[in-house]
């Protein structure tokens, strides 16, 4: 009886018995022409345009067990032994994960950030290699080297890269950096496990087909992601870049560890769904690349806060004005008792010269302005507050609450000084941004309760 069915007929089945596993068959007609193509070895235009066609009783069965597999939930991309991802053919199967569109946002901001026709490039946990290839599509003269923990999933990348004709990708067995020796890149990219272990995303029927190892860490989702962060400075080059996928409601916590390890310009994206997928970070002129000999520790100040307790590291080296000028009001008790006064949330936090009842506390000489140190406006960077005139910052400053680059030095406007970041306590930072705002004593965007610097002492002193 199944010979005598046409190609539409068997299409109307597949559709009605996937139409009854919606969770597991999302597209239910695309799909079911997909498996037909594949059983009868055909493309789908040519299904699609030979409705009326009988088909043969063995692509018939082969069909239904298919669309069996489907509706259990095996992904179409296991069944059909490919996917497409960045506009290339790639083979899956059970050892790697099966490429997701907006992964491809990686791939896009990569290319964004570095347009250079040579550079090196580093993906860890490649899986089937979809990143790395894709990159390598674009940039032919890119070293990449890919690493990931699973052989397997090393040979299919292998066997990705040797049919697209891309056998500049070095492909190594490893976790993470550990198989890359003492190399260092230009761009490190990676979309490592992050969903957390309990979470009722992995008792998705699908997710249950592809490989554990490459979706969860365990019980902490961002373990992974932290732990690249904090390997990745010692393997950038200069003003190199890291590039991550996370999960959609991880933006904010990765881009904590990030501005905590001492990255720059810290920023995420949204994918096609809206969702902040992919966060990217800055490792700039080598600034806090840890050296294996000791140096000199760098100015550090802590702050106490009715809001709780932040430290800040400064840079002499690059801002030896506004750091000198910062420390004497320091260690004269000068902000003790001042407010932050100011506070534009996604924007900054400025404090350190209004007393409590928003009077002008009376300072030092203004200084001049050090906006043309290198030293990036990025979120929990501090940097002088001033007026219109370019060199009137005295003691008041500011943290930036995100990548503010048009406060930097350029030819719009001179830009402000960047003499510290803050390297503990971005949370209350943070928590600050929060409080309420409104006008208050003739002072806009003024918290509606105090918010006081209860003292600022160095940190470092013995």
């Amino acid at each position: 009886m199944t010979a005598q069915l046409t190609v539409e007929a068997l299409l109307e089945r597949g559709v009605r018995r996937l139409n009854e596993t919606a969770a597991a068959a999302p597209r239910p007609q695309l799909e079911a022409e997909l498996l037909l193509a594949h059983a009868m070895g055909a493309s789908r235009t040519h299904v699609t345009t030979h409705l009326e066609q009988a088909a043969d009783p063995g692509q018939a069965r082969r069909y239904h067990e298919l669309i069996e597999r489907r509706a259990a939930g095996e992904p179409l991309a296991y069944i059909v032994g490919r996917k497409e991802f960045w506009s290339l053919p790639l083979k899956v199967g059970p050892a790697v994960l099966v490429p997701r569109p907006e992964t491809e946002l990686l791939v896009e901001r990569a290319l964004a950030l570095r347009q250079e026709p040579a550079g090196r490039v580093a993906d860890l946990g490649t899986g089937s290699g979809a990143i790395a290839l894709a990159l390598a599509s674009e940039r032919p003269h890119w070293a990449v080297a890919a690493t990931d923990i699973s052989a397997a999933a090393l040979d299919v990348a292998r066997a990705n890269a040797a049919a697209l004709g891309l056998p500049q990708v070095e492909f190594l067995l490893g976790n993470w950096f550990e198989p890359l020796g003492e190399r260092t890149f230009d761009l490190v990219v990676s979309n490592p496990p992050y969903v957390a272990a309990d979470d009722p995303a992995m008792q998705d029927a699908a997710l249950k087909h592809e490989p554990r190892v490459a979706l969860t860490p365990g019980v902490d989702p961002l373990a992974c992601l932290r732990e690249i962060v904090r390997s990745a400075p010692d393997r950038l080059e200069r003003n190199g870049w890291l590039l991550l996928e996370h999960g959609a409601d991880q933006a904010a916590a990765v881009a904590l560890e990030l501005v905590a390890r001492g990255f720059s310009h810290v920023r995420s994206h949204r994918d096609l769904a809206g969702h902040e997928r992919t966060t990217e970070a800055q490792w700039t002129q080598g600034l806090f690349r840890i050296d294996p000999a000791p140096r000199t520790p760098m100015a550090t100040v802590r702050f106490e806060t009715t809001h709780g307790p932040f430290t800040i590291e400064l840079f002499p080296k690059e801002a030896p004005v506004s750091v000198e000028n910062f420390l004497r009001y320091v260690d004269e008790g000068f902000f003790d008792g001042t407010l932050f006064h100011r506070i534009v949330p996604g924007f900054v936090i400025q404090g350190g010269g209004l007393t409590a009842d928003f009077s002008n506390k009376k300072t030092h000489a203004p200084i001049a302005n050090e906006a043309k140190n290198g030293l990036k406006n990025g979120r929990g960077w501090l940097s002088m507050a001033r007026t219109s005139d370019i060199n009137s910052a005295t003691s008041q400053f500011f943290v930036n609450l995100k990548d503010n680059e048009f406060l930097d030095h350029g030819p719009r406007d001179f830009g402000y000084a960047v003499f510290g970041r803050v390297t503990e306590g971005m949370e209350t930072v943070d928590k600050i941004a929060k409080v309420g705002t409104g006008r208050r004593k003739g002072h806009q965007d003024a918290p509606l309760e105090d918010v006081l610097i209860v003292s600022a002492r160095r940190a470092d002193a013995s």
